[in-house]
């Protein structure tokens, strides 16, 4: 069975030229750019739709519709895409309740079961009071039904399928968190913030941070896509003997498989489960197939057209051969006049003819049924054959 296991991103500096949306992203408004302008409501799910939240207040900046924001709340950060952003609150804990603070979308239309999907989007941290944390865990969760509602500790009890592994720190540029995805089917909804609690969250001083007590952080578009990244062919059947040559070589991509080679290009010779690490400037994920060796050749049965039982050892018995493994046999033999004079389901168990004391010809009925790729084939024949005395 093919396993997928997805990890993320390490925190380091990208920059990416991400600049436009395509109809192939399933988010929609994915920049966070504004339903509304001028902005009026204090609410950001009133002018950036569809985006909405149920806990906090997310903060939103967009220059050209008067929240352009400022040194102490956005580190005078520009969009990565477009012109809008938001703040989030990610960590730290105020008055017995977790600091968090999710953005919440429907997506253009449902995951399907089994397909692969790569997400994507993009965070910088900001420094602001006295300091600030840089976190790992910021993450994305799919679900099949809408969150509508926040614990009273306002931590989502959730594990997200994408999430960052790593502190991120660096707050000159924005860094991806990445992931591929297997859908399970009928995903629909996307929530983005920090689903861990502080204890299960690493957290690093900013630069300059005298009195670090809360995390906060931007984010900019959101993609998911069906997969664009190099991906392994479903399980598969390997022929005996046979081999299958893997190639997933693209530029700026690197391959790490599980048995320590490297590059795009690997051969299968063996059944049993395989996997590679699949390495991109920004993002990273582990595939994985699972090979079966069955017998891909045509499955044959010899049948003599004679043979002698005359005591001299050779050739002494009606005996049939197969060059594959069989699932089900039976032989009948019959004499001229119709009498079945033999019967046998097993291929090891032969005629030696003994009880006819003169050369004569007979009628034999065969059938067997063999494996072929996964599926098993029967085969039926009708024929003539010698005895010789």
């Amino acid at each position: 069975m093919k396993r997928l296991l997805a990890l993320f991103v390490l925190a380091f500096v990208v920059q990416l030229a991400q600049a436009q949306d395509t109809k192939d992203n399933f988010v929609p408004n994915p920049s966070f750019e504004a339903t509304q302008c001028p902005i009026y409501s204090p609410y950001p799910r009133d002018y950036i739709s569809p985006w909405t939240t149920y806990f906090g207040s997310p903060d939103y900046y967009e220059p050209n519709c008067g929240v352009a924001g400022a040194d102490s709340t956005t580190n005078n950060s520009q969009a990565f895409d477009g012109d809008g952003f938001v703040g989030i609150e990610v960590y730290g804990q105020e008055n017995g309740t977790y600091m968090r603070e999710y953005l919440h979308a429907e997506l253009k239309e449902p995951l399907v079961a089994g397909q692969l999907y790569r997400i994507t989007f993009y965070v910088k941290p900001v420094f602001v009071d006295e300091g600030s944390f840089g976190i790992n865990n910021i993450g994305l969760l799919l679900t099949d039904t809408i969150l509508d509602s926040i614990p009273a500790d306002s931590l989502i009890p959730a594990e997200p399928q994408i999430f960052g592994t790593e502190p991120v720190i660096n707050t000159n540029y924005w860094t991806p968190i990445c992931g591929v995805y297997k859908a399970k089917g009928g995903e629909q909804y996307i929530t983005i913030g920090n689903f861990f609690t502080d204890s299960e969250t690493s957290a690093v001083p900013l630069e300059n941070s005298t009195n670090a007590q809360r995390g906060y952080f931007l984010i900019d578009y959101v993609q998911l896509v069906e997969n664009d990244f190099p991906q392994l062919p479903q399980d598969s059947v390997l022929c005996f003997q046979g081999r299958i040559d893997l190639n997933l070589t693209r530029p700026n991509f690197n391959f790490f498989w599980q048995d320590g080679t490297t590059g795009g290009q690997y051969t299968i010779t063996e059944p049993g489960d395989y996997s590679v690490r699949i390495v991109s400037p920004y993002c990273f994920y582990t595939d994985s197939i699972n090979i079966i060796a069955i017998e891909c050749s045509d499955c044959k049965v010899f049948v003599p057209n004679a043979f002698t039982p005359n005591g001299d050892g050779r050739n002494e018995e009606f005996r049939l051969k197969a060059n594959c493994e069989l699932v089900d046999y039976r032989l009948q033999i019959f004499d001229r006049w119709g009498q079945k004079v033999f019967e046998s389901t097993d291929i090891n168990v032969s005629w030696d003819g003994k009880s006819t004391n003169k050369t004569a010809t007979f009628t034999y009925n065969l059938q067997y049924t063999f494996e072929k790729f996964r599926k098993t084939e029967t085969e039926s024949r009708r024929g003539y054959f010698t005895l010789i005395k």
